[in-house]
């Protein structure tokens, strides 16, 4: 087993932009920098966006105090043997061409992430075990999400634990790590479509210096692309949307992420019995 942590970050009002990070590493690099960690934070758990806004454990401190503190976590993570990547997804542009779909957005994100740690798990010959933090309004999608890819996906299957578990990041350090990671991601983006723009973070120029830290980020191009090529994909994945409103009708269900996943789950195993 190798451990994967993630975690997630957006602006305040979930209208921007939406990261999904995970990062991995072998349990001795998790050790090693998980114990410099606790000793740098000083028993404070570590959140990125209260630290860098100087806000709740940290609005005692100097500015100077809070911007040292999260170099130096920046500094560890770049020096350690652990490995990540942030998915950044521009929600405005999202809405734009496919209008309603913020929260789809979360999940495609998660799922790259996923299918990420996947890859790196089937490179080195082990199985990632996932622990993601706590949030009670996406866990149950996220928890059913993982499943369904695991359970549909002959390629993923093997290299993905049969369990996908929660925590809470103020008792883990790890997720703290991952925290830190969706932040640079959200924020990298952010400061590109937001309000005020900004030049490319130092802290994320460090972690991708490594060559072991990435972000990718998805904005209106990238969704223009999809848009144009709807048609090629409904053909490939084999059902469009009328296909998924008259599965809703049959089941007696309404649309929502949940069932969504459940539809997508359906036809995955439909494809499977027609093989």
């Amino acid at each position: 087993m190798i451990p994967v942590y993630g975690d997630d970050s957006e602006d305040e009002k979930n209208e921007r932009v939406v990261a999904v990070s995970g990062v991995v590493g072998t349990i001795p690099s998790w050790r090693a920098l998980e114990r410099e960690w606790l000793v740098r934070t000083d028993g404070i758990p570590f959140h990125a966006n209260l630290c860098e806004s100087d806000q709740g454990p940290y609005k005692h401190f100097p500015h100077r105090e809070n911007k040292a503190l999260y170099r130096d976590l920046v500094t560890m993570l770049a020096q350690s043997h652990l490995h990540g990547i942030g998915i950044a997804i521009d929600l405005i542009a999202a809405n734009q061409i496919f209008p309603h779909t913020e929260e789809i957005s979360y999940y495609k994100a998660f799922l790259r992430v996923m299918e990420t740690m996947k890859d790196c798990a089937r490179v080195n010959g082990e199985i990632a075990d996932f622990t993601f933090d706590m949030r009670m309004d996406t866990q149950h999608n996220l928890a059913l999400l993982y499943r369904t890819a695991r359970e549909n996906e002959p390629d993923w299957t093997p290299y993905l634990a049969d369990e996908f578990r929660f925590s809470h990041s103020r008792n883990e350090p790890r997720l703290q790590v991952a925290d830190l990671m969706a932040f640079e991601a959200f924020k990298g983006l952010d400061n590109k479509v937001g309000p005020v723009k900004r030049i490319e973070r130092k802290s994320l120029d460090t972690l991708a210096s490594t060559k072991r830290f990435e972000v990718q980020a998805y904005s209106i191009d990238w969704f223009k692309d999809l848009k144009r090529n709807y048609g090629e994909l409904e053909k490939k994945v084999g059902f469009n949307l009328e296909d998924y409103r008259n599965w809703l009708t049959e089941k007696g269900r309404v649309h929502n992420t949940s069932n969504l996943i459940l539809f997508l789950d359906w036809i995955a195993k439909r494809d499977s019995r027609e093989k």
